[in-house]
């Protein structure tokens, strides 16, 4: 039923190409029409000319029975009714019974999939990576316990949808006890078309039965309109999702936005989440008679169904689902181009899953309702998103007019980001998505960017967070032991400040563990978080982490006990034959803790798991303190810089930098050279163009991995240059450093090295970040 009530012209009832049986039958509803002219007698009297309806909001399931005197035999159901799309029943039964008081039975459906085909479906869905479906939970259409273990056993959760089918057949108590239940969908179309209290008795029928499992309710209609309160449904259902389908229509695409963050922000409110269910059908297609110009029903293209989705995650959807209108079993609409976009999409929702679901979000606000901005601050990083709804306009980042409405003047301006993210290194993450966006000299992300397009980007601020395990070599499998087990290891020479605890992702893992640090001497606890192997992508090394609530410092040389909670039966992880190397610090042995005692367990560097964590030294610190600048120059192509000797203890560098003057917007390869051989040790590049320059006026680049400077060593520090390219100040420019000794400066050209000018001279100047 799609409006408030349903009628029928006509029914029908044959035996093979006989007369209509229906006729000499006598008709009853269980529902009828306060208007007296629309009798259930209008069923059967052969007449297309009037019609039956039933009160408004009926009581489902609603029955119409046709009763006659002796037996009838017959094999053809037909229903007659105005509007088909909107009027008519979208699914009904047909059930018998000889006496008309016991013995109903149910002998057909309206609806009857292809037999194999949802789970064909299924497999088809599961095999490219999506993990939920929302299938209509129907008698004779596949939904049954060989599809729902299928699909648990595939990783593939269900969202079964048809409240009278649910309650009234034993759906419920027949599978709420199967892996692949996520939830029951208990309302389609919540509003206009299901009243609060409506969806209240549904809600109170599946808890009667379920008490572990989501409800969900879709629609809140198809269009950002206020009249339609979302708010009404968010104390009775567990999750709500938004039905959005502009296009084809006079809807603008940016109010797929709009109507997503009414959802979310509603169910974010009371804790809930909110899904966006995205259009990959056309209306036409369904409905032809209803639309007769192709052009007003039409599907979506790919890069509509990419627009519409990113603005959902935008908006605060924590889900989305593609809608391809199973509207009937051959009318299974999602074109083979949506589908393969909806396909692309998957990896790229994964990877984003981690900050979507658990980090800081922010909405920037750009000016432009076509321009939506959206960023999450997530271990460490800064995850963006940027989509342009405009069909025909490019979207400066963000969009400002500085005279007022009206004024067709626009300014290149910028996403503010977050402190430490001023000098962030920017890159887009999906390599099939453009980016035109750079952090520019305000520390800002600017740019443009084009009609239709959606760009994401993961920032990366400069002193990066590091793991503790750098390198391992995997041992046996096992899941046989419940308790916590892991690695002993001891601290470097140097206060470590921990973000992350981590646990080893083994395929086909899927449960949480809680990851927890102990500090070795009197076994207190340090700090603990549970990673949820079952979200996420694992690192390059393999690891999913989990954000602590806050970050705790862990003393040098001092020893720590790193675990994860097991569970025998539970997810596999690497038994103690495992190894692990430390990029800081030393692995001491495996370790274990069972019914609160401790076990010391194998040799040096071993480690069940393994586990590991993410870390950084109590501060990145400039080697320059102070400069005194001197000219400026730009008639000079090699590199430059200046020489400085460490101290007595060495030092890991993360980041090499060059100072920013005005105008600067070339890029510049800054490398530091060990003096006595001239042997490179370390090298990035910096784009001048793009960042903000730190408190001392410089810019850096990150180093693909740290590099140690030894003690009392020498080391030249260079940057490259170009005649005629970026002004940069002589060597006339004095430096201080806060440890060790600037010696003087130094150039290089045509291969040759040169001294040049007094103690603490340099040219730039130069800088690094080190620990």
């Amino acid at each position: 039923m799609v409006q408030n009530y349903f009628g029928i012209v006509e029914i029908e009832v044959n035996d093979g190409s006989g007369p209509n049986l229906a006729l000499s039958a006598v008709a009853s509803a269980t529902s009828v029409h306060p208007d007296p002219n629309h009798p259930p007698a209008h069923l059967n009297d052969g007449n297309l000319l009037n019609d039956y309806a039933s009160a408004t909001s009926p009581t489902m399931p609603a029955y119409v029975t046709l009763t006659w005197s002796t037996a009838r035999s017959f094999d053809k159901i037909t229903l007659k009714a105005w509007l088909c799309q909107t009027i008519a029943p979208t699914h009904y039964e047909v059930e018998v019974s000889a006496d008309g008081v016991t013995g109903w039975t149910k002998v057909a459906s309206s609806y009857k999939m292809p037999a194999g085909k949802l789970s064909a479906d299924m497999n088809q869905l599961a095999a490219d990576g999506f993990n939920v479906m929302h299938p209509s939970a129907e008698l004779g259409n596949g939904f049954d316990a060989s599809f729902v273990d299928d699909a648990g056993a595939k990783g593939i959760k269900l969202i079964p949808e048809n409240i009278a089918t649910l309650v009234n057949y034993n759906f419920l108590t027949q599978f709420k006890d199967k892996t692949a239940i996520l939830g029951w969908s208990i309302c389609d179309d919540c509003d206009p078309y299901n009243a609060p209290s409506t969806v209240q008795s549904y809600q109170d029928a599946v808890r009667a039965i379920d008490t572990n499992h989501i409800t969900f309710g879709a629609g809140a209609h198809y269009t950002y309109e206020s009249g339609y309160n979302v708010g009404s449904y968010v104390n009775i259902l567990d999750s709500m999702g938004r039905e959005m389908y502009p296009i084809g229509t006079s809807i603008p695409m940016n109010t797929v936005y709009a109507a997503m963050k009414d959802t979310a922000d509603a169910y974010r409110a009371a804790g809930k989440p909110a899904f966006g269910i995205v259009q990959t059908f056309s209306w036409y297609q369904i409905a032809p008679s209803l639309q007769p110009d192709p052009v007003l029903g039409r599907a979506p293209d790919a890069s509509e169904v990419r627009n519409m989705t990113y603005q959902s995650l935008a908006a605060g959807a924590k889900g989305i689902i593609f809608f391809p209108y199973y509207y009937a079993p051959n009318k299974t609409t999602i074109p083979s181009n949506l589908y393969a976009e909806t396909k692309a999409m998957v990896p790229e929702i994964n990877a984003l899953k981690p900050a979507l679901m658990l980090g800081k979000k922010t909405e920037v606000a750009t000016g432009n309702a076509d321009l939506r901005v959206t960023y999450w601050e997530y271990e460490g990083k800064v995850y963006v998103i940027v989509v342009n709804t405009s069909y025909d306009s490019t979207a400066n980042v963000p969009y400002y007019q500085s005279g007022g409405p009206g004024t067709p003047v626009n300014i290149n301006a910028s996403i503010p980001l977050p402190a430490g993210y001023q000098n962030a290194v920017a890159k887009s993450m999906f390599s099939r998505l453009p980016a035109t966006l750079s952090i520019g000299a305000d520390g800002k992300l600017s740019g443009t960017v084009g009609a239709e397009q959606v760009q994401v980007y993961e920032l990366t601020p400069v002193g990066k967070y590091d793991p503790l395990v750098t390198g391992k070599t995997l041992g046996t499998l096992q899941n046989s032991f419940t308790g916590e087990a892991g690695f002993n290891f001891t601290t470097a020479n140097a206060v470590r400040t921990v973000t992350s605890l981590g646990r080893y992702f083994v395929n086909g893992n899927n449960k949480t563990h809680t990851v927890s640090l102990y500090k070795e001497s009197d076994k207190t606890l340090v700090a603990s978080c549970t990673v949820n192997m079952a979200i996420g992508t694992a690192d390059a090394s393999g690891f999913k982490y989990c954000t602590l609530p806050a970050s705790v410092t862990l003393a040098a040389n001092t020893s720590y006990n790193l675990v994860s909670g097991e569970t025998s039966g539970g997810d596999q992880y690497y038994h103690d034959n495992t190894t692990v190397t430390l990029g800081s610090g030393t692995a001491n042995f495996a370790i274990f803790k069972w019914n609160g005692a401790w076990y010391y367990d194998g040799s040096a560097s071993q480690s069940f798991g393994p586990v590991n964590l993410l870390f950084k030294d109590n501060s990145d610190f400039s080697m320059l303190t102070g400069k005194t600048l001197g000219t400026l120059q730009n008639s000079f192509t090699g590199e430059a810089g200046f020489n400085f000797t460490t101290p007595g203890t060495a030092r890991t560098v993360t980041a090499l930098g060059r100072f920013w003057a005005g105008g600067n917007g070339g890029s510049h390869t800054v490398s530091l050279y060990k003096e006595s051989d001239k042997s490179l040790v370390a090298s990035c590049t910096i784009n001048l163009a793009t960042g903000r320059a730190d408190g001392l006026g410089f810019k850096y680049c990150n180093l693909s991995a740290p590099v140690t400077l030894s003690a009392n060593t020498s080391y030249n520090l260079v940057s490259s240059e170009t005649s005629g390219g970026d002004q940069y100040y002589h060597d006339n420019t004095l430096v201080t450093i806060g440890a060790g000794t600037a010696n003087f400066a130094i150039f290089k050209m045509n291969g040759t090295w040169y001294y040049d000018g007094s103690a603490n001279n340099s040219f730039g100047p130069v800088n690094l970040l080190y620990h």
